[in-house]
């Protein structure tokens, strides 16, 4: 037996409470829920606990870019799902990523509405299995990236610190991709000596020759190597 709850529903007043959408919502939620209040204002955040799902009319709104600021803060904390639009209008990706529940389009059967209240009522997304792949994919790689950048940097964490001040001087101005002569008069040393430099930065970060050291240094210098002035 489904237990009698609380809902929510943000509404304009302008949308057609006669249409498909709306009359399946509202029967549909009242097979679920006790108490279902309506209004164009979100309750405050004392009063948010009192329901447990919130349903957002998004009718009048475009739901492919940006998200209200109001509805984030809302999504961070509560169940929320969007009714009431055309696919046209959603991004399904960009409401999933701003932690909302689901979405229910204008052309919902109440089948599906139904299953999907109470999916969401039990802690469930409601969105397509593709674009929930997605968007997982998209997390896991940028985690993935950071994980990886990470690992790699400690790797290299002993070859910057094996680095004298003037090896790193010279790091830095080979990635900018200046020649041994510009190095000398940027330094004031001889040409031998920065020679002398890049041989021992070659062997102390694994480069064969001045191109992999630019490329050592290009992709470490931002978070090892500081800027020398």
């Amino acid at each position: 037996m489904l237990q009698k709850n609380a809902a929510f529903i943000k509404t304009t007043f302008q949308s057609s409470f006669h249409s498909q959408n709306y009359t399946l919502i509202l029967s549909t939620l009242q097979a679920i829920f006790g108490d279902i209040k309506m209004d164009e204002v979100i309750p405050s955040i004392e009063q948010r606990a009192t329901y447990d799902i919130f349903l957002i009319d998004g009718s009048k709104n475009d739901w492919q870019d940006l998200i209200p600021a109001d509805l984030i803060c809302l999504t961070k904390q509560n169940k929320v799902v969007l009714f009431n639009v055309e696919l046209a209008q959603v991004c399904e990706k960009n409401l999933l990523l701003n932690h909302f529940n689901g979405v229910f389009y204008k052309s919902a059967a109440v089948e599906d509405i139904f299953k999907g209240l109470i999916r969401i009522n039990n802690g469930e997304l409601w969105f397509t299995r593709k674009v929930i792949s997605k968007a997982f994919n998209d997390i896991l790689c940028v985690a993935s990236s950071f994980n990886s950048l990470s690992e790699e940097i400690k790797l290299n964490e002993a070859d910057y610190k094996n680095l004298t001040k003037r090896e790193k001087s010279v790091i830095h101005l080979i990635a900018q991709g200046a020649s041994n002569n510009k190095i000398a008069d940027k330094l004031n040393i001889s040409d031998h000596t920065v020679k002398t430099h890049l041989y021992s930065a070659f062997k102390k970060t694994n480069s064969r020759n001045r191109v992999e050291l630019a490329n050592w240094a290009q992709r470490y210098i931002s978070v090892l190597l500081p800027v020398e002035s």
